[in-house]
């Protein structure tokens, strides 16, 4: 036989090979398996470890086999995605046990560890060569398979009831609430009205109401700015798991530099007080105050001078909300700020009714401000701690 002759025959040997190989069930690169087409359901939760596991071992498989098509459907913050979950449940007669969970054709596998892998790929090898299922479209009463290994709460562990989150945001209040630096204010505010009308106590009520109701309507207005920010920040799926914890570090941050001031009090100190070199500006601006009207301005102003000092807690208030819809947080922002400007309601009372001086209630907090600080700071770092580690 001619070199040429058998050059071109081992071609054509080439290219049917090839061709063979290529549709055939297996290739020997990468061993990718072709075949029926597949629908595989994988619910989980955002953070959920097991979940992770089985979402990377399911990438593998969906190289291994391109005919089968992976649809996730994340169920902590997707409220559509968890409708879905529960209609599939309902159909496959079965109730939701944890995540992950997995449907393919008319079996349900509830978690990932041990052999979890091999059975998952077994149901993929067989449906390649059987005619499986889409498992949305399981009929109910049939009968189904159920396979369950380890897997984590199908509840998000992060939303908790909504009596745990309304202690949370009263403990960040009370602390928010006793904040030096806000009395600090009031008690400039109160001096400024007496020393311009020593015996008009009916204006020192006015104009303690009317500054505490202009605080309350500022924080109310703040808060909902920092619930939407971490609502957009939340749209970011690699950060949701993140956020809670994120929150209670900052906690505990924020608690340890109130302990510090206990032990190491100076004035001004960082993320505890208002800054030094804000106080000369307040005072300028509050000393202006003759009346219930001109108090309810500055107080609209006033607000963003005391952000230093009181935002911390108002922060993490508003991160633990934010898994709320908007409007379900106006109730627990309203009694977050109603806590907050209790204390200068209580100290505008007693000054009306002559119960105390403002001199003795601006002594009074001088002399506990440290007191003040470490109250706040335990308060903060066991709130913390307790997020960080999710004991409530």
């Amino acid at each position: 036989m001619k070199k040429g002759s058998l050059i071109t025959i081992l071609a054509v040997i080439a290219i049917i090979s090839t061709i063979f190989l290529l549709n055939s069930n297996l290739t020997l690169e990468g061993q990718v398996i072709q075949g029926n087409k597949i629908v595989l359901y994988q619910f989980y939760g955002e953070g959920c470890p097991h979940c992770i596991s089985e979402a990377k071992f399911l990438e593998d498989m969906q190289e291994k086999y391109p005919s089968l098509e992976i649809k996730r459907y994340e169920i902590y913050f997707n409220q559509e995605n968890r409708n879905l979950f529960e209609k599939m449940a309902q159909s496959f007669d079965t109730e939701i046990k944890g995540v992950p969970t997995i449907f393919i054709d008319e079996k349900v596998i509830v978690g990932y560890g041990g052999n979890t892998g091999k059975g998952i790929e077994t149901e993929i090898q067989r449906c390649l060569k059987e005619q499986c299922i889409d498992p949305v479209n399981k009929v109910k009463g049939k009968e189904v398979t159920h396979i369950i290994t380890e897997s984590s709460p199908a509840e998000n562990p992060q939303q908790k009831s909504e009596e745990l989150a309304m202690t949370k945001i009263i403990s960040l209040a009370i602390v928010d609430a006793v904040n030096p630096c806000a009395l600090a204010v009031l008690t400039l505010m109160l001096i400024a009205i007496l020393t311009y009308n020593p015996k008009n106590k009916k204006n020192v009520l006015l104009a303690g109401f009317a500054f505490s109701l202009s605080v309350f309507i500022m924080y109310f207005i703040y808060g909902l700015i920092i619930i939407k920010f971490f609502q957009i920040i939340q749209g970011l799926s690699s950060i949701r798991f993140y956020l809670y914890k994120g929150l209670g570090i900052a906690a505990i941050l924020l608690g340890a530099l109130n302990i510090r001031d206990y032990f190491s009090y100076k004035p001004g100190s960082l993320g505890t007080e208002m800054p030094v070199f804000m106080r000369p500006k307040v005072k300028k601006i509050i000393s202006k105050v003759t009346s219930p009207s001109g108090a309810f301005v500055v107080g609209l102003f006033v607000t963003i001078f005391l952000l230093p000092c009181t935002i911390g807690p108002y922060v993490i208030a508003g991160g633990i909300l934010s898994a709320m819809a908007i409007i379900k947080t106006f109730l627990p922002l309203m009694l977050y700020n109603a806590i907050f400007v209790l204390p200068m309601i209580f100290i505008t009372l007693i000054v009306y009714k002559g119960i105390s001086k403002v001199d003795d209630v601006s002594g009074w907090k001088e002399r506990n401000i440290r007191k003040l600080h470490l109250f706040s700071g335990i308060i903060m770092a066991l709130l913390g701690l307790a997020m960080f580690f999710n004991w409530f």
